[in-house]
């Protein structure tokens, strides 16, 4: 992204590079030259310590030294900085010195052997700080991360480290001129070592001031602001250029990634389509509405937030932001990625569902919904770990904390785990799916959605039933949809006891004939007509459990048909009828029902009988005697 608004920003004011003389590499220095400032300060710094009357001032040039080292790490990878150590000729005088030592060592020179030793030092420390400069160059690339940048500066740090731990002493039997020059070599050479492990822990600390894509950020800004400040000044020759550039191209830069919402969102979905087949090949414009919007607000606030912080560098520039300015633009940065992935499950769970559904793929709703609330857990625990760690906590500690504390906390929240895995248990099960009707005790109705600890459902009174999948799991559940054709219609037929034995078959079997007429009625021919038809469409599933099971009751096909005179009531010859419509649909079922009902008292209307009704006969054996 950085890349792109330096390629703007280069666009921008590469009109006025031309009235500009060419002094890019004029301004160059070599990071030797850096190094020697650097140990340049921490000698003024060494010596003002050492003063009462200047330890004010060391502070002053700690901030300078700091700021040098900050400059060094952002120019560390820029190939157009020389490293300015000429490695060659550093070899060469440490093999005459060596020479040099071996002749001194044979001659008793202690003067010449422990000058020459402290320049071989010098020339050793210098060669390593060579060799970090161009691994780091060659080793780090675009795509690198922090660790890799602590990995070579460790390494280097502790060479350095082992130098520091050698001690030098001074003959004392030398002249005080001797002594003194000494002393000033040795106090320079451990300034300098000390300076170069400075700067390498200063990296090792530091390393996103190292990354290529904050040097390409950093050694452009430069450039961008001279020649915007250069524009300013030649219109308003009184103002402060530099300050007035920085809030220029702050506030151009907000308004450009703003302006950059709607594109950089249509961009995403696109790509998100092109991976995601099935909403290429979707012709619901819809749901490409719906997934587009559901991410445009949290790319439009990525992009306000980052826009804010691309200002505030530019602001401070070519100093670093504030620590915890960085650290909770951090925390909001992982809120906002969570609230990106969390709409971008939200939206395609959604046409995931609506595909597969609408598919014979053997995917259930439940368990799809199920693995998306269990995805937005994960989510949310990877979002609390990664903010507890910008914050600066040790996710560790808090992982192992929570493993000791595993069996207090399941015990605390055991039933929420008994009703996690009755979810689990009721999805292998399939006992029920959304939509179904289902009875479990005292509640009945229509299943909304399972959930994760509890399953909704709509009773018949249109009241929202929350039960605890604990509940479903270890209690009986009817389920009234698990059924494809056959819903029963059962009665009882009074006619009365005046009715002849010949009318009563006749009757029976006037009702029967029309229940196998009948065209919404299911007959065993509609069984066998189903079982062909099912067997072509799932036939390995049921050649495996036909002779285990009855295939038409797994199925839910019931087609019984009963008419029959049942018994002699208390003031009716009862007629039993038993049947099924075609239909489950409860309309449907009332419809026919009805429609049976009618037909029914046709025929009992055609047989001359009539139906009979509760009644009770009283007999009075004798009359008392009226005087």
């Amino acid at each position: 992204m950085r890349l792109i608004i330096l390629l703007f920003l280069v666009i921008f004011v590469g009109l006025g590079r031309a009235e500009t003389h060419e002094s890019g590499d004029l301004d160059l220095i070599d990071l030797h030259l850096l190094l020697k400032q650097i140990n340049q300060l921490n000698q003024v710094i060494t010596r003002y310590q050492k003063d009462p009357t200047k330890r004010t001032e060391v502070s002053l040039y700690s901030d300078q030294r700091n700021e040098l080292m900050h400059t060094f790490a952002l120019q560390l990878l820029n190939t157009r900085e020389r490293i300015g150590i000429n490695i060659e000729e550093n070899e060469k005088q440490q093999q005459a010195l060596q020479k040099a030592l071996l002749k001194s060592s044979r001659n008793n020179d202690i003067y010449t052997y422990f000058t020459d030793t402290l320049q071989l030092k010098n020339l050793e420390v210098e060669a390593d700080m060579y060799g970090f400069l161009k691994k780091i160059r060659t080793s780090t690339d675009f795509f690198s991360q922090e660790k890799d940048i602590k990995s070579i500066s460790a390494s280097y740090l502790i060479k350095l480290e082992t130098y520091t731990t050698k001690t030098y002493t001074i003959p004392e039997h030398l002249e005080d001129v001797k002594k003194h020059e000494l002393q000033a070599a040795l106090d320079q050479y451990q300034i300098k070592l000390q300076t170069y492990t400075d700067v390498l822990r200063y990296i090792q600390k530091n390393p996103k001031e190292v990354l290529a894509k904050n040097i390409v950020f950093s050694i452009n800004m430069q450039w961008v602001l001279e020649r915007i400040a250069g524009a300013i000044n030649h219109i308003f020759p009184n103002l402060n250029g530099l300050q007035n550039a920085k809030i220029l191209l702050s506030l151009g830069l907000l308004v450009f990634l703003l302006a950059l919402r709607q594109v950089v969102t249509a961009l995403f979905v696109k790509a998100l389509d092109y991976c995601v087949r099935f909403t290429r090949k979707s012709a619901d414009i819809n749901i490409q509405a719906k997934i587009r919007n559901s991410i445009l607000s949290p790319i439009s606030t990525f992009l306000l937030i980052y826009s804010f912080d691309i200002s505030i560098d530019i602001l401070y520039y070519p100093h670093p932001a504030p620590a915890k300015f960085d650290m909770y633009l951090g925390v909001i940065y992982i809120l906002l990625v969570a609230w990106l992935v969390m709409a971008l499950f939200k939206a395609y769970g959604a046409v995931i569902l609506a595909t597969l559904a609408s598919k014979k793929s053997g995917f259930r709703k439940e368990v799809i919904n199920l693995v998306l609330k269990i995805a937005y857990f994960f989510i949310f625990v990877l979002t609390i770990l990664g903010v507890l760690k910008q914050l600066g906590f040790n996710i560790s500690t808090i992982i192992a904390s929570l493993g000791i504390g595993g069996l207090a906390v399941a015990l605390a929240v055991k039933d929420m785990l008994a009703n996690f895995f009755a979810s689990v248990i009721l999805l292998l099960d399939n006992s029920f799916n959304q939509g179904d009707w289902i009875v479990c005790g005292d509640v009945e109705g229509l299943v909304v959605e399972m959930g994760l600890r509890r399953t909704t459902i709509r009773g018949w009174d249109n009241a929202l039933f929350f039960v605890p999948n604990s509940e479903l799991a270890g209690k009986f559940v009817r389920n009234w949809s698990r059924r494809k054709m056959g819903r029963r219609i059962k009665m009882i037929v009074g006619l009365t006891y005046s009715s002849s034995r010949e009318a009563l078959q006749k009757c029976v079997l006037g009702i029967r004939n029309m229940l196998l007429e009948h065209p919404r009625i299911a007959k065993g021919d509609d069984l066998d007509n189903i079982a062909k038809q099912q067997l072509s469409e799932h036939h390995e599933y049921l050649m495996d459990r036909q002779n285990i099971v009855s295939v038409n009751d797994l199925m839910g096909y019931k087609a019984d048909l009963f008419v029959h005179v049942d018994s002699f009531g208390d003031s009716s010859i009862n007629i039993f009828i038993y049947c099924f419509s075609k239909s489950i649909a409860w309309e449907e079922w009332l419809a026919t029902k009805e429609d049976v009902i009618l037909k029914i008292m046709q025929v009992v209307e055609e047989c001359g009988l009539s139906f009979a009704f509760p009644s009770q006969s009283v007999y009075i054996e004798s009359m008392p005697h009226q005087s």
